[in-house]
């Protein structure tokens, strides 16, 4: 109901509580317009008596109106300050983000793997060390080596756990943005899905294999998590991969 509505509404009321008067008593009674004041006086308390409650009424209704108008301009204003409150979640978060996969780059980077070839010893470097690893379990796969021979395989080279760290790095994001972008944090699926592909799309292709590799043969609490994670492997399916390529 609009405030013209109303206003309308009020007026007819109140002419046809006059017209409903002076047709019964002028009318149908044939009463002439008298003098005395008590008459009028009469006059006022039969209009009071029949406008007041439905005046009220009409109060009443504006009344609520008006808390409801308010009440729509406060959830207007309590989802706005909620959505503040998420973007500026979402700002800090991917702040956090980003300088671990800077940081991981870096890690990356700083891999050196050594391998034996007959009585010699190579050292590879981050992408060529992955594929090297990768080459050595395709040999070890044409001999129809199990899954228990490559994970020795990969012990016996990672020395230094920097097979453990990477994958630990790449946990420990993976983790963040399940837990911190929750859905008791007032966050979605679809979040985190955006967030799992930003993490996988700007980890190098080098790298995710290598995280791969460690997801399929390896016992760590962080490769189990990974591989465990139904989100994260969802969102490697988007882009093509999931666990147990090799």
């Amino acid at each position: 109901m609009t405030n013209l509505m109303v206003i309308v509404s009020a007026i007819l009321a109140m002419v046809g509580v006059i017209c409903s008067y002076v047709w019964h008593f002028y009318y149908e009674l044939n009463f002439g317009v008298s003098s005395d004041p008590a008459v009028w006086g009469q006059l006022g308390d039969y209009m009071g008596g029949i406008l007041n409650p439905l005046l009220s009424f009409i109060s009443i209704v504006l009344l609520i109106k008006s808390l409801s108008l308010q009440n729509q301009a406060n959830k207007g204003l309590i989802d706005e300050i909620e959505n503040t409150r998420k973007t500026e979640k979402i700002r800090s978060f991917e702040a956090q983000l980003f300088n671990m996969i800077d940081s991981q780059r870096l890690a990356f980077d700083a891999l050196r793997i050594q391998f034996k070839q007959g009585k010699k010893t190579q050292t590879k470097l981050s992408t060529e060390a992955v594929i090297a690893i990768e080459d050595e379990i395709e040999r070890l796969r044409s001999v129809r080596r199990e899954d228990s021979d490559i994970e020795q395989f990969l012990d016996a080279i990672d020395t230094f756990d920097q097979l453990f760290r990477v994958t630990r790095i790449f946990y420990i994001m993976v983790k963040m943005i399940t837990e911190k972008l929750s859905d008791s944090e007032g966050f979605t699926k679809k979040d985190r899905s955006i967030h799992f592909l930003t993490l996988i799309n700007f980890t190098d292709f080098a790298l995710l294999r290598l995280i791969l590799i460690n997801m399929q043969f390896s016992d760590y609490p962080s490769s189990h998590y990974l591989k465990n994670n139904r989100e994260f492997n969802e969102a490697l399916g988007e882009v093509g991969l999931q666990c147990g390529l090799y």
